[in-house]
């Protein structure tokens, strides 16, 4: 699978302390999960999603390369109460999720990060931005009492996604208790396949967000 430059940019953020990690929707099939165990020997990630065929690819995946011991998959939904103590982790992960998610269960969702983040612990965030064309295109429904837009791709998909700003996303994260240590907007272009191999044909809008507890 070819690099990624919001992944790479996630993965960077790690430290050698940061040997618990919980990853919010497996990053491409487990390979972002991979990369970070391959960091560091004594690192742990939690891996979620709630696709169960998406689950099972990634940990057949993970599995043939030899990370199971380091790298768990669950089927986990975000927005809803999760199952681990206060302050379990020490770094979590989300890139290309949370866009996912309307505005209630976007509070929601960060108010339980934060509750099972560990002070001082970091946030990697990475959402579609509200410059993307899907989120002006004609075709494309938005909803204004949950923040999601659908709309269908030039590939015939349908997508239902928040299109943040800078703004709203910081916004999002403050209230949740977050302070932001960095910010960026930038291009990138995504694939439309779990497996990331087939590359969208757009360039897509992205930004990025660094908090902490």
């Amino acid at each position: 699978m070819p690099p990624s430059k919001s992944e790479n940019n996630g993965l960077v953020c790690l430290t050698e302390l940061d040997l618990r990690v919980y990853s919010i929707g497996i990053s491409t099939g487990g390979v972002a999960e991979m990369r970070m165990a391959e960091l560091n020997p004594s690192r742990h990630i939690i891996a979620t999603t709630i696709d169960s065929e998406g689950a099972k690819f990634a940990q057949k995946y993970i599995d043939d390369h030899g990370f199971s011991r380091q790298v768990a998959v669950s089927i986990e939904d975000i927005s809803k109460p999760l199952n681990y103590e206060n302050e379990f982790f020490d770094f979590i992960y989300a890139r290309l999720v949370l866009h996912y998610l309307t505005k209630d269960q976007l509070s929601l969702a960060l108010k339980e990060i934060y509750r099972i983040l560990k002070m001082n612990g970091k946030l990697f965030v990475v959402v579609r931005s509200s410059k993307c064309q899907e989120a002006h295109a004609k075709n494309t429904i938005y909803d204004p009492s949950t923040g999601i837009s659908t709309y269908v791709s030039s590939e015939g998909i349908t997508y239902k996604r928040y299109f943040h700003t800078e703004t709203s996303i910081q916004d999002y994260l403050t209230t949740a208790g977050f302070k932001i240590k960095n910010t960026k907007s930038f291009e990138e272009q995504l694939y439309i396949d779990f497996q990331r191999t087939r590359p969208s044909s757009n360039i897509d809008s992205l930004i990025e967000v660094l908090a902490a507890k």
